[in-house]
């Protein structure tokens, strides 16, 4: 959407647009007008930022396909009618929302600006049913992007975090589906891989979100993966560890595990806000004024039972 937005600033007379010269220059904008005063004055505090009223905060787009090169194309926005899911579904997100706005956060002591959070819901293909079943994370707060190492600076009304996090949530969930037993301990623990686990948990969820048997390792999981390690491979040894796992393999349920995830995560915030918690959402996880972190910490082990059948611990992370 960036490219749109330049245009029409470009059209409203905010900036210039200096057209690229091939081989020499990118595209170049330069500010104009009011704009130009406004940036060459003093900054204006992050907490003075606000946000448009009726921003839409269920969205769904559909797969694109990829390209000629294998690449995948961007999603394409669906414009979907409203229905009795979509009014449940803003409605919880109105919820979370309008709780969070009555909380004071903070980063290094500086208020931060307004935040909105949106769930992202995705179709496999433009063709298919309009549903909310698929992918569904939240997105829109500051914090999502954040280094783990600044996280230590983050503060909710005046409190340091706790930053909780559902222990090998991704796998878990799939033993759930599957109706099996894990194994003890980490999940992401794979012979030969010692000291990659980062590049075990994309690995496995590559093999999850593939419509096929991975035939090669993305670009992401490939680097961080020591030299030799193929997707055959790869898989392999995840097999060896999850046998059990096997049949979801190349079924492209990565999409349907967000989901699980994401319905889980909702059902977190809306418990604690009940409690006057406020929680700060990851994805997987979620960070919490520190001396909530208990009462937070049963509350996400009771959902997940309630809403999986399964026992998936939450551990509390470092956060400096």
């Amino acid at each position: 959407m960036l490219p749109k937005v330049i245009d029409q600033m470009a059209v409203l007379g905010l900036i210039i647009k200096h057209p690229a010269v091939a081989k020499e220059r990118r595209t170049g904008i330069e500010a104009t007008g009011w704009l130009l005063e406004a940036l060459a004055a003093p900054a204006l505090p992050l907490a003075d930022i606000g946000r448009a009223s009726g921003e839409e905060v269920i969205k769904l787009a559909a797969r694109a396909g990829r390209d000629r090169r294998g690449r995948k194309l961007p999603s394409i926005p669906v414009d979907y009618k409203d229905c009795r899911t979509a009014d449940r579904l803003r409605e919880e997100m109105e919820e979370i929302n309008t709780f969070l706005a009555k909380q004071k956060i903070e980063l290094d002591g500086e208020p931060q600006a307004a935040v909105r959070l949106a769930r992202y819901y995705l179709l496999r293909k433009p063709s298919d049913p309009h549903e909310f079943m698929l992918h569904g994370r939240l997105y829109g707060g500051f914090w999502q992007s954040l280094p783990k190492a600044r996280r230590g600076g983050l503060t909710i009304n005046g409190e340091p975090i706790a930053d909780l996090d559902f222990a090998s949530m991704f796998p878990r969930l799939c033993y759930a589906r599957v109706g099996a037993i894990p194994p003890e301990g980490d999940l992401y623990a794979i012979p030969g891989l010692e000291g990659h686990r980062a590049a075990v948990k994309a690995g496995l969820s590559a093999l999850l979100s593939s419509g096929s048997e991975m035939a090669r390792l993305p670009s992401d999981v490939k680097a961080a993966l020591p030299a030799g390690w193929t997707a055959k491979r790869l898989r392999d040894a995840v097999a060896v560890k999850h046998p059990a796992l096997m049949p979801l393999f190349g079924k492209d349920i990565g999409l349907d595990l967000m989901h699980y995830e994401s319905c889980i995560m909702v059902a977190v915030l809306l418990r604690l806000a009940s409690l006057g918690i406020p929680g700060l959402p990851m994805h997987d996880g979620l960070m919490v004024p520190r001396s909530f972190a208990t009462r937070a910490k049963r509350a996400m082990e009771f959902l997940v039972v309630q809403m999986t059948g399964t026992q998936i611990v939450s551990v509390v992370k470092a956060t400096n």
